[in-house]
């Protein structure tokens, strides 16, 4: 079943005269966010065209928490103002298909069946910039692995240990415990610790160590992904 959603009547009335014929459409169109809530929490449906306007001031984000009421939801996103950047917001979220509200009407029933086939309907060039948005974060996320890198190389073993700890939740006494040094010890590495890389509190330390540690394992394990040799791999064979 196919559900309209928009905030004006006529043209949500334009898409269920294109559709109606071909598809099983909810019988009543939905013109606001609550509604289309309430509909989505009562009733099955396989596919949503959903005017974005109506998503209200969150817009795009809004599609993943409508996939949470329905997981198996086919989400057709229909803008006023198409954007491109938008368009890969809107496929990461969840939605099928991002369409602009100028699109040929008549190809409204293909971007249905395509998307029923859990397939996307987007833009030809959308692969292209997907690309080049992952490429992009890619490497942000890449200088931020070496910034953090560079801060826990200056740490000596033993404020690194107690860096460690902090990430775990362990308080000065605990980690003074588990090194056999005094609570006084572990304050004096810790402001030396936050002087080093920057920060003021433990939270901070701690959000540090543990960002470290999930940039680390992405990075190292893919670096080791690519240099350690398979049993097919000639390199491997002597």
């Amino acid at each position: 079943m196919i559900l309209i959603a928009a905030e004006e009547p006529e043209i949500a009335a334009k898409w269920r005269n294109v559709l109606s014929p071909l598809f099983e459409v909810y019988e009543v169109d939905v013109h606001d966010r609550r509604s289309l809530e309430l509909c989505l929490k009562k009733v099955p449906i396989e596919v949503l065209v959903v005017d974005l306007g109506l998503l209200g001031e969150s817009g795009i984000n809004e599609i993943s928490a409508l996939r949470e009421i329905q997981q198996s939801l086919h989400i057709v996103v229909m803008t006023k103002i198409p954007d491109q950047r938008e368009e890969i917001s809107a496929v990461l979220f969840g939605a099928k298909a991002y369409c602009s509200f100028d699109l040929n009407i008549e190809l409204l029933p293909k971007v249905i069946k395509t998307v029923c086939m859990n397939e996307l309907w987007v833009d030809r060039k959308f692969v292209t910039r997907l690309l080049i948005e992952i490429e992009d974060i890619t490497q942000v996320k890449h200088a931020e692995a070496k910034r953090l890198d560079k801060g826990v190389a200056a740490m000596t073993p033993r404020e690194s240990e107690i860096a460690s700890l902090v990430a775990t939740g362990a308080s000065n006494r605990r980690i003074a415990e588990q090194l056999n040094i005094s609570e006084r010890t572990v304050k004096a590495h810790l402001g030396v610790i936050f002087r080093k890389i920057g920060i003021t509190d433990r939270l901070q330390l701690a959000l540090y160590m543990n960002r470290h540690q999930q940039l680390s394992a992405i990075w190292h394990g893919a670096k080791a992904s690519h240099s350690t040799p398979t049993s097919n791999d000639p390199r491997s064979k002597h």
